[in-house]
């Protein structure tokens, strides 16, 4: 139990950190970065560790609670967690118009990192429940998280250089 939470606090740590040093390039640090391509590989790697952690996370409480993806509500959990996520994404939207959210994001940014993580692990969890579904149930948890990292490291790859506006 002890072990547990410390591994989850030192997850949630190097969120915060994640978030610090954003935060802080973006206010203070005036590199300016002329590639394109480096830009987004930047970004991509930052993403692709936070959706580490965020499967880390997962995985230490999967630890904790060993019937975790075992109940028969996972078969249609893609359905739920889409469900979710867009019901998510409307709210943050109508609330970003409609109270003074915009302004609070741009007088501090660091508000809209919780914003990013929220939607970064709800995405991830919709794509362990695909990965749930599409993999074969006798596969371990842990194989099933590194498909699911390396499946949402690719779709963040291929919206970054597939998608040149981005």
């Amino acid at each position: 139990m002890k072990f547990y939470v410390i591994k989850q606090f030192v997850g949630i740590l190097i969120l915060l950190l994640i978030a610090i040093i954003v935060n802080y390039y973006i206010q203070n640090v005036n590199v300016d970065i002329e590639s394109v391509v480096l830009k987004q590989l930047i970004m991509f790697v930052t993403i692709s560790i936070l959706l580490f952690v965020c499967n880390q996370l997962i995985y230490n409480y999967a630890k904790k609670e060993e019937e975790f993806m075992k109940h028969k509500i996972w078969d249609k959990m893609f359905i739920i967690i889409l469900g979710w996520l867009m019901i998510s994404f409307i709210v943050f939207i109508l609330l970003f118009f409609t109270t003074p959210l915009g302004d609070l994001i741009s007088l501090h940014p660091w508000t809209l990192f919780s914003a990013v993580y929220y939607f970064l692990f709800v995405i991830n969890l919709f794509v362990l429940s695909i990965v749930h579904i599409a993999v074969d149930n006798s596969i371990k948890l842990e194989k099933k998280l590194l498909i699911t990292w390396a499946s949402s490291s690719l779709l963040v790859a291929i919206i970054f250089f597939l998608l040149p506006s981005f």
